[in-house]
């Protein structure tokens, strides 16, 4: 009679996005992972069920304190808890100071991953030992995707309250410099941009943005502190020119609005002389890079394993 392998279960809280898309991507196989957030009562009890059942707790999103959710974790005795940095929760731990309280337990005896090696460095100028495992984005191509005709960037900003954060004044102060030059931004769900220019095209949430990586020559993250960009790694998948804040293979590095100002400016000639072409470098420093999401996957997978094993 064959023995049929019990699965592994992996209990994912956090950070919408990532945790659905991991849970989505990583089930299959000895695994079963399943995502919960905080929202309505159903929800919370299925939560809480799943918890006391499952082998590891993944929570996207990294703090030094507990938390209602760890909290209910060391109560049901749960000893295997992965927490996983992504970049702005460094941010609301600097804010909170050094001398902020802490849970001992939370720093010491849990596995930090942090998304970027400098969301790593950060991590451990906070007093909490972390190893760096990227994310991956399961939306980055198998191919490049063909240039388009007409010459257009792409930008993220999810809203007006965070917009400092995400660069928006220096789309704006872009889009305004090149107005012969179409800006998509995509995203963008709270509040309203006063008299933003008539070459900046708003766009509210979209289930994926492959649609516009087609109709995107440049995609653009001026983001003044990032953790590790799905639409960075998604942009060099499809062969685009990536601007980005960080020094990142394939990309260019740019950090000031007048550096944006004169690449985009120089990408869109070469588009108007029929010159431009895809940025071969993004899919191939994806795959050197070890960033394609296949390899990632597995990377976590072994570590969840080890983890799971240990």
């Amino acid at each position: 009679m064959n023995s049929v392998r019990k699965k592994r279960r992996v209990l994912i809280h956090g950070l919408y996005y990532c945790g659905r898309m991991l849970a989505e991507h990583l089930n299959g196989g000895d695994w079963e992972f399943r995502y919960y957030r905080d929202s309505g009562l159903n929800n919370l009890a299925a939560m809480a069920r799943e918890l006391a059942a499952c082998d590891l707790v993944y929570q996207i999103g990294g703090r030094r304190t507990a938390g209602k959710f760890l909290c209910a974790a060391k109560l049901l005795s749960k000893k295997k808890i992965v927490m996983h940095w992504t970049g702005s929760d460094t941010l609301l731990e600097q804010d909170r100071g050094p001398e902020a309280s802490t849970a001992r337990w939370v720093m010491q005896d849990i596995h930090h991953w942090a998304v970027s090696q400098w969301i790593g460095q950060e991590v451990a100028g906070l007093g909490v030992s972390c190893d760096w495992v990227p994310i991956p984005s399961f939306y980055v191509p198998e191919a490049p995707a063909p240039l388009p005709q007409d010459f257009s960037v792409l930008v993220y900003v999810p809203g007006v309250r965070c917009g400092d954060l995400y660069g928006l004044d220096r789309i704006l102060q872009v889009a305004k410099s090149l107005p012969e030059i179409r800006f998509n931004l995509v995203g963008f769900v709270q509040g309203r941009i006063p008299n933003p220019p008539s070459n900046l095209k708003i766009h509210g949430r979209l289930p994926d943005l492959r649609d516009f990586y087609h109709r995107s020559s440049v995609v653009w993250r001026p983001s003044r502190h990032d953790g590790l960009s799905c639409m960075v790694m998604e942009g060099l998948g499809y062969g685009r020119h990536v601007m980005w804040t960080y020094p990142f293979p394939g990309c260019l590095q740019v950090q000031s609005a007048e550096e944006a100002h004169d690449h985009i400016a120089r990408l869109n000639e070469l588009q108007k002389r029929r010159q431009l072409q895809l940025n071969a470098d993004g899919p191939r420093s994806l795959a050197q890079e070890g960033y394609l999401p296949s390899h990632l996957k597995q990377v976590i997978l072994q570590r969840l394993q080890a983890i799971a094993e240990a």
